[in-house]
Order: structure tokens, then sequence, then C-alpha cells
């Protein structure tokens, strides 16, 4: 199904549907705030869910009024395509961490080689690589006993041979990955259909980079073309079924959202899935 935006009136359509589903998380968000997460996964995953919403919240303070009477000019949307691919990437991590179904020990050796791979990246950092640095000492001994621990963990043990491999040449090299899974495999095991999933997030890194082609494309645009306003139509319809996704799996209790907005979530989770989803650039 492609998800075609014509007029002005499809372009408002589509940010009422954005509008419906934001609402609805900001109301779980609420909720998970006033309590206190049962264990450390589960935590992580509120925090992610947390981080997701504010790029969707900032997406939407970008996005053109639909209230206006007139299109406007698709210049927002290099950052708007930005605060999408923020809202992809939240998505993914969550599923990692706290999404997918998976034993204790499989989760318990993702959240080691998720903080390994953020504690390695640490010492890439300019002006935290000082070796006299006690603090950066204390991290790269922080490190070597977090790899010692994850070699030795039960899951690792279980892993196929060249997966196993590859790790172990990574965390020689300095540079553990966040996650042991392609992201193909990530999307199989998030219901995501995974030729989408890289259509979609190459299409908004070429407007979050500065490049010649999507520079020209900006400057030759019309406000009120078809051609344009699927562009500023392109992040809303990217996030959608992320922000949608992840509300769901953190909405397990009340509140439960209108049924018109369950219809838009159960929408757009099932074109991910199927990969119906083709704005045209």
């Amino acid at each position: 199904m492609q998800q075609e935006v014509v007029t002005w009136n499809d372009y408002k359509a589509h940010v009422r549907e954005f509008d419906a589903v934001l609402e609805h998380a900001k109301a779980v968000a609420a909720l998970l705030v006033a309590e206190s997460a049962a264990s450390r996964p589960v935590h992580l995953g509120e925090q992610i869910f947390i981080k997701l919403l504010s790029h969707c919240v900032v997406l939407r303070g970008l996005a053109a009024d639909p209230n206006g009477r007139s299109p406007a000019e698709p210049w927002n949307l290099p950052s708007l395509c930005a605060m999408a691919r923020c809202a992809v990437e939240a998505h993914d991590a969550f599923e990692y961490v706290a999404g997918h179904e998976m034993t204790d020990s499989e989760r318990g050796f993702r959240l080691m080689l998720w903080g390994l791979h953020d504690k390695a990246r640490r010492l890439k950092m300019p002006g935290d690589t000082d070796p006299a640095d006690p603090q950066v000492a204390g991290i790269r001994a922080s490190i070597a006993r977090q790899q010692a621990d994850l070699v030795g963990h039960a899951f690792f043990a279980g892993l196929a041979p060249e997966l196993q491999a590859e790790l172990r040449r990574r965390m020689d090299k300095g540079d553990p990955p966040a996650f042991h899974l392609s992201q193909r495999q990530r999307c199989a095991l998030s219901g995501v259909n995974a030729d989408w999933y890289q259509a979609v997030t190459m299409l908004l890194s070429q407007y979050v980079h500065t490049l010649p082609s999507t520079v020209h494309q900006l400057a030759a645009s019309r406000p009120g073309t078809p051609e344009t306003l699927g562009l500023m139509t392109l992040p809303i319809v990217i996030t959608l079924p992320f922000l949608a996704r992840v509300t769901e799996r953190m909405a397990g209790r009340p509140p439960q959202p209108p049924s018109r907005t369950a219809r838009t979530m159960a929408k757009w989770r099932l074109m991910a899935e199927r990969g119906e989803i083709t704005p045209a650039p």
C-alpha cells in the first residue's frame, strides 16, 4: 500500500494520525513515570521509550502546521529526517534490550555487550583518551573485566563458532559491536520487514546528509505540489510505525488507546511488517 500524498488535506490526515498516536504515547509515558520499573531491562526499555517519544515530540514541533491555510516550503525536511532517524534507532535499541522474546541468559548477554560497546566508544572520544587520566584507566579496566565476563558467559558459549570468533576479533580491536545480531536478524525478531527498514533508513539518511541531489531537490521544490507534500510527509509516515510499535509494547496496562487510535496503530504496525509503506522521495 503506497501512502500517497497529493493534496494538503492528505498531509493533514497523516499528521492527525501521528498526533493521535503521539498523545496516547504521552499518556503511557506519564503512567510509567509515576511507577517504578520491576527490573533493569524493563527500566532500560522505559528509558529508551521516553527517548523515542522525545524525538517524536520534536519532530512534530518541526513539522508544518496542518492548520495552516496553505502548504509551507519543505526546508525543515533535513531536521525532520534527523529526528525520524533517531526515532528509528531508538526503536532498534528498545527491541534488542527489552522488546524481543528471549531467555534471561540471552538478555543478560545482550545488556553486557550493549554496555561494553558504549564504554569502548567513550575511549574514542577526543579529550577522553589521556592514558594518565585515572578515569580513562578505570574505563579500560572495566572494559577488560566486562570482556572477560562476556566471553565466559553461558550464552556466549552457545553461539556459533563463527560469531564467537567475530566478537572476539572486534573486542581485540577495541571495537565491540552494540548488537550480536545483524540488522536483518533484528528486524525478523522485531516483526519489521527488513528490506523496507533498510530502504527507509537510507532514505532518511539521504536528507540528513548534505548531498548535492537533496540540496537541489529542496531548492527546486514548490509548496503545494504533490512531490513537495510527499517530502514533507515522509518523516511522519516513516516514524509512525516505530512509535506505534514501541508504545504498544509499553502499554500492556491502562491507559488503553481510544478505539480509533488503536486501529491507527494496528494499521501502521501491519504496514511495517509487510513492508507496504513506500513514500515517494
